[in-house]
């Protein structure tokens, strides 16, 4: 058997049920061999029951669970072998067990009233998968999550990971029994079935425990029963009266246990069900401050799991959270020795209820607010705890999270590099799943930097530690494999981004349901690098398979759907299927006007996009009307000062020169580049663009220093943000040499001649048709007759 976990109760929850004061049994395990133990379970006395019992505990503290067990059970054969100790249920069934509960639910406070009072547009876009509740259940990464103390998953949080406390195992050990109690069946039964509930608890056999623990809350029923029998009236055990102290306090335990039960099924209401009762009897129990403490952060945990990203979940969550921190900070200030243990446990479990309230911010996008609440939680946690501890390491990991999402990537990499160092220590030598995630955020903050060589190595190294711990097929490697592949994407290298993004492919099809929306967004992934290489083919495939897959899960007319689709219209545009395009952006068109109305600027950008399909196939009018009703909606939506807007300008102003109207074009052209001044500034690339097409119309007009003059402001720009060595820079300087060979001004022109080859066979392009020159030029025969070719050699 492997040894407990360090439990996070307080001083009071290592007590007895059956006694108000907390005596330790006479037997220390310290005193016993294993001989000893066999010998004392084989030969019963008087005081066997509570020797046995407290012997067990002592076994359970110290990792030895097999004596720990013979113990117990021991113990209880003795006691069903007294006259009057057979320990019976009328209990059968789990469904029908938790209905007999008689902490009767109809006076359970509801979660609203319990406290203690206490004061796009069509354009190329990279997806990240959306994260599975099986892929991240309490996986890292900058984006989404974190510890429970251990890393859960933000907006979508899983079961609980036994390393990491959440403050849900205050109630995990076994209790000792009152020497003065040991006659007594209804005192001393149930502390028996707690502890042999615990063992299986502690086993993962949580069928069994959750039959010992009901047994002995039926047990306390019957208890509370008797004392109250010569009142002549029935009392359940619930908050309809002020119960006898005993009884009230002895429930509490049982009932965090069952809650946990629940809780770790995932069975929220049940769970939620046990924590208010046991809620109800704590606060009135003026003694029972630490359960109260105790309970409200279990509560508060449950509403996290329950939804904490919900707004009205995660406003539950820190009501109790705030309750439970009020309630912690009076038992520290009236503790009497800050040097006792129980001190140190209460500023522990100060902290913990602190790093579940962080998670609440956290989830809720309000860094700052949880990024004081973990300095406050890392700070206690440096104080009482060792440097090798696994709720240390969670703090740092939480606060490092948080400093990744405000953009302090050097806070943020420290404390990373403290969890680091943690585990590895601790897990030596182990594959463990939480050193995955911590090399994927270490990852991630290189990624976010743009420092790609070293997040590839990362990335790597967590995906090979991932692997190794959950396998080659497992949600996590998928969710890996996309954050691989997106680097890839964003470093343009999009052949290494096209093989990761398969690899996630089939192992999302392995490990997902075939209508996963993460498939979606891989199969999205690939088409846009596939497209980005130019193999619109491949892109559109992938495509078309995005699409019919997101139809079947999200209908026809979902907006999402329209997206895909829209890129499906593109690539089927530059393949030069028009009509293929044609159609699919009306579509899209359509479904968008029923989402969002005719006044979108969704709406807005696929009537562009109509427009350029209608334009490349020659229907100028109609493109023009597609274009001016896409330029009126931008207006509306986004003033007529914004890029969008000079998009679409430009896109009238060519169709108008397509159409030779040079005049109408020149107006236009010339009213994109204002805008585009005014809402890109004077060095943006596309006033470049804009430059030279009225430079060209200029040119084509015979006035070659007009023209220069934009060629020349064109060329600032593309210097300024290409450097001086790029292609596009080239082809500038071929057209202002033909300027100037028109204009007879030879020096200037063989500069830009001269300046153009240079760029071009610098970047290896002289061997094809997009590295020659093209000369043209009024003065192009005299040019050649002027300078006839040299003579042969002799």
């Amino acid at each position: 058997m492997n040894s407990l976990t360090t439990d996070r109760a307080n001083s009071s929850n290592s007590c007895s049920i059956g006694s108000s004061k907390r005596k330790r049994g006479s037997i220390s395990f310290a005193d016993q061999t294993e001989e000893d133990v066999v010998a004392t379970t084989n030969t019963p006395a008087q005081n066997d029951i509570v020797l046995l019992n407290n012997l067990g505990v002592d076994c359970f503290e110290h990792g030895i669970l097999t004596d720990a067990t013979k113990c117990f059970q021991n113990a209880m054969e003795i006691f069903s072998s007294r006259p009057g100790g057979s320990i019976t249920t009328n209990l059968t069934s789990m469904s029908s067990q938790v209905s007999c509960i008689s902490l009767d639910s109809s006076s359970q406070p509801s979660p609203d009233k319990v406290l203690v009072t206490t004061s796009a547009h069509d354009q190329d876009v990279i997806m990240e998968d959306a994260e599975s509740d099986a892929s991240d259940s309490e996986a890292s990464g900058a984006e989404k999550h974190q510890l429970s103390t251990a890393p859960i998953l933000q907006g979508s949080p899983s079961p609980p990971r036994s390393e990491y406390d959440e403050g849900m195992t205050c109630y995990n050990r076994p209790l000792r029994i009152d020497n003065s109690k040991s006659d007594d069946y209804h005192s001393t039964a149930p502390t028996l079935l707690f502890n042999v509930g615990q063992l299986h608890s502690l086993e993962g056999d949580d069928t069994t425990a959750e039959r010992y623990f009901l047994q002995a809350l039926d047990i306390l029923q019957q208890r509370f029963e008797s004392n109250h029998r010569d009142e002549g009236m029935k009392m359940e055990l619930d908050a309809s009266a002020r119960l006898d102290n005993d009884v009230s306090i002895d429930a509490i335990p049982i009932l965090h246990n069952l809650a946990r039960i629940y809780y770790r099924a995932q069975n929220y209401k049940l769970a939620m069900d046990m924590y208010f009762r046991a809620l109800d009897i704590a606060q009135q129990d003026e003694q029972a401050s630490s359960s109260l403490a105790n309970t409200l952060n279990c509560i508060g945990v449950l509403f996290f799991h329950m939804g904490g990203n919900t707004e009205k979940n995660a406003t539950k969550a820190l009501d109790m959270f705030n309750a439970s921190l009020v309630v912690r900070k009076k038992l520290i200030e009236q503790a009497e020795d800050p040097n006792h243990n129980s001190y140190k446990l209460l500023k522990q479990e100060l902290a913990t209820t602190m790093n579940n309230k962080g998670r609440i911010h956290y989830m809720l996008g309000d860094h700052n607010a949880a990024l004081g609440t973990y300095i406050d939680a890392l700070k206690l946690r440096r104080e009482i705890l060792p440097s090798l501890h696994l709720d240390l390491a969670a703090s740092a990991y939480n606060l490092g999270q948080t400093y990744h999402q405000l953009g302090n990537f050097t806070e943020a990499m420290e404390l990373y590099q403290e969890f680091h160092s943690i585990i590895t220590r601790i897990f030596v030598g182990k594959n463990h799943r939480d050193l995955a995630i911590i090399l994927k955020c270490m990852a991630q903050v290189h990624h976010d930097q743009s420092q790609y060589e070293e997040a590839a190595r990362l990335y790597y190294k967590s995906l090979e530690t991932t692997k190794a711990a959950l396998g080659d097929f497992h949600p996590e490697v998928a969710s890996l494999l996309n954050k691989i592949g997106n680097m890839h994407y964003e470093n343009s290298d999009f052949s290494s981004a096209i093989r990761v993004y398969e690899e996630g492919l089939v192992v999302e099809r392995a490990v997902l349901q075939h209508d996963h929306p993460n498939i979606v967004v891989t199969l999205t992934n690939i088409a846009q690098s596939q497209k980005h290489k130019g193999n619109y083919y491949a892109a559109l495939e992938r495509y078309v398979e995005a699409h019919a897959l997101q139809k079947a899960i999200l209908g026809d007319k979902d907006p999402k759907v329209a997206v895909t689709l829209s890129n499906v219209a593109q690539v089927s545009c530059r393949l030069g299927r028009f009509t293929r395009a044609f159609d699919a952006y009306q579509e899209v068109l359509q479904i968008r006007r029923d989402a969002f109305g005719d006044d979108h600027v969704e709406v807005a950008a696929t009537l562009n996009s109509i427009g350029l399909v209608l334009f490349k196939q020659g229907f100028h009018g109609l493109a023009i009307e597609s274009f001016r009703e896409s330029l009126r909606v931008r207006k509306l939506c986004l003033g007529s000062q914004h890029r969008d807007v000079a998009v679409v300008l430009y896109n009238i102003a060519t169709t108008h020169l397509e159409q030779g109207d040079e005049e109408l074009a020149t107006e236009y052209y010339a009213e994109t580049l204002r805008v585009e001044r005014t809402a890109l500034g004077n060095d943006h690339r596309d006033l470049a663009v804009t430059l030279q097409h009225i430079g060209q119309i200029h040119r084509q007009r015979g006035e070659l220093d007009v023209a220069l003059g934009y060629f020349k402001e064109a060329l600032r720009i593309e210097e300024l943000n290409l450097g001086d060595s790029s292609t596009v820079v080239a082809r500038l300087l071929n057209k202002m040499g033909n300027i100037y060979l028109a204009k007879a001004d030879v020096t200037n022109m063989m500069e830009c001649f001269t300046e153009a080859t240079r760029i071009y066979e610098l970047c290896g392009e002289t061997e094809n048709a997009n590295g020659d020159l093209e000369i043209s030029g009024y003065n192009f025969y005299c040019l050649s007759i002027t300078n006839p070719e040299c003579a042969a050699a002799a």
